[in-house]
């Protein structure tokens, strides 16, 4: 019998398991899943793009989140047509919880604002970098 059929039939003989039994499992997953949208220039459509893809997201029933990280000019209120009583720079700031931030917007999409115009949002400390994340895992 050749190498590659014995190979095949020992791996067989192992239980249940293949080559693909692990993408399976990712795919079976329940945890969130992450998409970034970053680019090295402005004005090239990123939070266009953004907004439209998390938009279709939740058009097909997925539960899903926007996070505005553009922390020193955000829109995506803006583009929504949204006006957030509060955003990421009350929640740095102590003044609000991060959960308290988030909007609704169309189709049941959810919006976490950051703040247009705050420079202190664009220049954080590695200190408020790692709160921030912090308050975004938890």
């Amino acid at each position: 019998m050749p190498a590659s059929k014995q190979n095949n039939q020992s791996a067989g003989s192992r239980g249940n398991t293949d080559q693909a039994e692990g993408l399976r499992r990712l795919q079976q997953s329940r945890g969130p899943k992450v998409l970034a949208v970053t680019g090295g220039k402005g004005g090239v459509g990123k939070t266009s793009i953004s907004v439209n893809l998390a938009l279709a997201m939740a058009q097909m029933g997925k539960s899903t989140l926007l996070l505005d990280a553009d922390l020193g000019l955000a829109n995506v209120d803006v583009l929504l047509g949204l006006h957030p009583p509060a955003n990421l720079s009350h929640v740095l700031g102590g003044q609000v919880d991060l959960a308290d931030i988030i909007i609704e917007g169309p189709s049941g999409l959810k919006i976490l604002p950051a703040a247009s115009g705050v420079s202190d949002l664009a220049a954080l400390s590695p200190q408020a970098q790692s709160g921030l994340i912090s308050a975004l895992s938890g």
